[in-house]
């Protein structure tokens, strides 16, 4: 089943990677490791996701490789008053399949 109809557009969010972003960086590999074995900023933890996992524009673009990138960044901020969400730990994407 395709992702997006042809020539319509899908549009990915997901928490950013890296410095300013959040979530885990950790390898799939060490996310299935038992209690203990696993360690993240250099101390076991619990197993999990730490707040959910972490993605880089490439990472997102493998993802995504069967479409055309239209556009990748971090989110723009939004003070809470805006109308609009917006977090800048957050990266956005959007992607077109060809028609």
């Amino acid at each position: 089943m395709p992702l997006a109809a042809p020539g319509r557009p899908l549009q990915a969010v997901a928490y950013g990677a890296g410095p300013g972003g959040v979530g885990c960086e950790l390898p799939d590999a060490e996310l299935y490791r038992p209690s203990g074995s696993s360690s993240y900023s250099g101390s076991p933890v619990p197993p999990g996701l730490h707040g959910g996992l972490a993605y880089t524009p490439q990472s997102l673009r493998r993802i995504f490789s069967g479409l055309t990138e239209v556009e990748s960044r971090r989110m723009r901020g939004e003070p809470p008053e805006s109308p609009r969400f917006g977090e800048p730990f957050l990266w956005t994407a959007l992607f077109r399949r060809a028609a």
